[in-house]
């Protein structure tokens, strides 16, 4: 067991679909690391970019940005098709609150193709 999976285990969050969907998606992108940070699944590639929230037993939150120090020079990430129930906390930081256990199919596909753009911004 890893990490991530001991702290989900501690944690034994309501929407645990909805993680393992998320998770997934995270961990699809090439090169992607999975660890715990902030006592929280984080994932990185050169940097972190996108830690999942589990504080609230009533939602999930997905944050997206930049790294785990703000980048102010970093060009603004725009995304064409934000995910559902998302919104910006700043110009490289993008919040998506998913308050549903087992997301559409629909939803995890707009979901996979948000997250490679974010990463493909990263750079």
């Amino acid at each position: 067991m890893n990490a991530v999976d001991a702290l989900l285990a501690r944690r034994d969050h309501p929407l645990q679909s909805t993680i393992q969907a998320v998770r997934s998606r995270l961990l699809d992108l090439a090169g992607v690391v999975e660890s715990v940070k902030w006592n929280s699944p984080n994932y990185a590639l050169a940097d972190d970019f996108a830690t999942l929230h589990l504080r609230r037993d009533d939602s999930v939150q997905l944050i997206l940005h930049t790294g785990a120090v703000p980048k102010p020079d970093h060009p603004e990430i725009v995304l064409a098709h934000p995910p559902s129930g998302s919104r910006r906390a700043d110009r490289n930081r993008l919040v998506v609150t998913f308050r549903r256990d087992d997301p559409s199919p629909a939803d995890a596909d707009v979901l996979a193709d948000a997250l490679k753009s974010w990463v493909a911004q990263l750079v």
